[in-house]
């Protein structure tokens, strides 16, 4: 929706099922939001106002023009997940509209088809949405309707309207006859798919700024003079998101690693932060974040943080890469954004990935039960003069278990693994199935399953890394819990977890304080 708003540049805003408010806050013009159990979580910049009614009555008011003011330009359906509350709600935006809006609907490519009932029995719903599109291409080919390929639930776009039409009115009682007898509806995801002819994700931004100029051309010719050229609109070319919990002493230095100035060579501009707070008992802040950087409340926290980073990459972050930090904990080296930057602008549609360390004379399961604790880190970390020495880092950790096995050897898991968003679009983000806290072995298996990807392009960063401060992680408290990690990944897998074999390439020249483990690698 970020990418929706910023190329067509709408001049208002509608929106069913605003909710949490997180898409309504996306909006920079006038905006509408309608939801009978709104509970918005995030400010709201543009003016903005709210409903707490359901769609139909809203659309049922006598004063419905007056409280609109204008056609609607764009509009996003995203209320109950029944198709016959979805296809009321298409009709009354359709005939507040002009021929030249833009109607947004969520809810069209279910990825199971547990998603796809009527009833809510899993996490991840879409209820049966996704036939409104075979009615609407039934009954109005005269719309333009493209489904998109986006990661678990789709996206849909539906333009060329007619608020004159009066077709699905007419014919409205013949069709919830229809869908009540469980017709328009298919058997499997195939068939799903195979209806829809969902376009790759890669393509809506160039069939959106198709719309933008074809609105404006038709703009101008109404106005009598020549559309000036749009403004470009820069988005960022990096979303970091990292995934926080009860981390009020960890996260403000992870914070301040991943942004200016301490983080070098990109402008602030060129790349986001987006730090997900996922549930902490007190809401995580931070004094002066700078522009690029956000902390955002998950709407549905749960003990795994998997859901809060798969929901910030789809619905949060802009950017056309994508670099997860799982464990908010995590201090970045300070050139590790641009330096990742540099890998995906030499190889398209590369996983790129850093080493990780544990600060302390030791691995955290070894050290914390031998009583290395905040304390002692605190001023591990006050005696190498960090933040204002950064490579002082290194001279107090040592590499992770995970990473033990060095820059040459196959590592385990990455805190900060990047990808492109197509490549999160086509083969998917965190596995939801991992519910334990932490995320058990999710982090594991996302870098096992992109690194050996037959036509995998791994890139590992020799000069960046991570370093964990200790915590009451459930990974590195000194708590084992190994066994549990592995039998819920037997469970889901129906196999046991296997370290990775991988080939990869290098990116940057390794800093003074990395020689040291550059050596201990080649040692092997």
């Amino acid at each position: 929706m970020g990418l929706t708003h910023e190329t067509l540049r709408p001049a208002n805003y509608c929106e069913i099922g605003c909710r949490l408010g997180y898409s309504l806050a996306l909006s920079r013009v006038p905006a509408i939001g309608i939801d009978p159990d709104y509970e918005i979580k995030v400010a709201l910049t543009a003016p903005t106002r709210l409903f707490n009614t359901t769609s139909d009555s809203f659309f049922a008011r006598d004063d419905v023009a007056q409280i609109l003011g204008a056609p609607i330009d764009l509009a996003f359906i995203d209320g109950l997940h029944l198709v016959e509350f979805a296809l009321r709600d298409f009709m009354n935006l359709e005939k507040h509209a002009s021929p030249d809006s833009v109607i947004v609907i969520d809810d069209l490519l279910p990825q199971h088809m547990d998603y796809a009932s009527r009833q809510r029995n899993t996490t991840i719903w879409t209820g049966d949405v996704y036939r409104l599109v075979p009615i609407l291409r039934h009954y109005r080919p005269d719309l333009d309707i493209r489904v998109y390929d986006v990661d678990m639930k789709g996206f849909g776009l539906v333009t060329r309207l007619d608020p004159s039409s009066d077709v699905l009115a007419g014919n409205y009682g013949a069709i919830e006859a229809d869908i009540l007898a469980g017709n328009w509806s298919f058997p499997t995801v195939a068939a799903i798919r195979d209806h829809m002819q969902p376009r790759a994700t890669d393509l809506l931004a160039n069939d959106l700024g198709s719309i933008a100029a074809r609105r404006a051309a038709k703009a101008s010719m109404q106005s009598g003079r020549r559309a000036a050229p749009a403004l470009p609109h820069r988005r960022p070319r990096l979303s970091v998101i990292i995934c926080a919990y009860e981390m009020a002493r960890e996260a403000p230095r992870t914070i301040l690693s991943a942004t200016a100035p301490y983080q070098k060579g990109l402008k602030e501009d060129e790349y986001e932060v987006i730090v997900v707070d996922n549930g902490s008992s007190t809401p995580l802040t931070y004094d002066n974040l700078p522009p690029n950087a956000q902390i955002v409340r998950v709407p549905d926290p749960r003990q795994s943080p998997v859901f809060a980073l798969n929901w910030a990459a789809r619905e949060i972050a802009k950017g056309e890469i994508l670099l997860f930090a799982i464990d908010g904990a995590r201090i970045f080296s300070e050139r590790l954004i641009d330096e990742t930057v540099k890998a995906h602008d030499r190889m398209e549609d590369a996983f790129v990935f850093s080493l990780s360390w544990h600060i302390g004379p030791k691995v955290q399961m070894q050290s914390v039960p031998e009583g290395y604790g905040a304390e002692i880190e605190d001023g591990l970390i006050r005696a190498v003069r960090w933040p204002d020495e950064s490579d002082g880092l290194f001279g107090i950790s040592v590499l992770a278990g995970s990473s033990s096995n060095g820059f040459f050897g196959d590592i385990t898991e990455s805190n900060s693994f990047s990808i492109s968003r197509t490549l999160f679009d086509r083969h998917g983000g965190f596995d939801e199935r991992f519910t334990s806290p932490g995320g058990g072995l999710a982090n594991l298996e996302i870098f096992r399953r992109y690194v050996t990807r037959p036509d995998a392009r791994n890139v590992c960063l020799l000069s960046e890394g991570t370093f964990h401060q200790v915590h009451d992680s459930v990974a590195t408290s000194g708590k084992n819990r190994w066994e549990a990690f592995a039998s819920e990944y037997e469970a889901i897998f129906g196999g046991p977890y296997l370290r990775p074999s991988y080939h990869c390439f290098y990116q940057g020249k390794p800093r003074a304080g990395m020689v040291p483990f550059i050596l201990q690698s080649l040692q092997g």
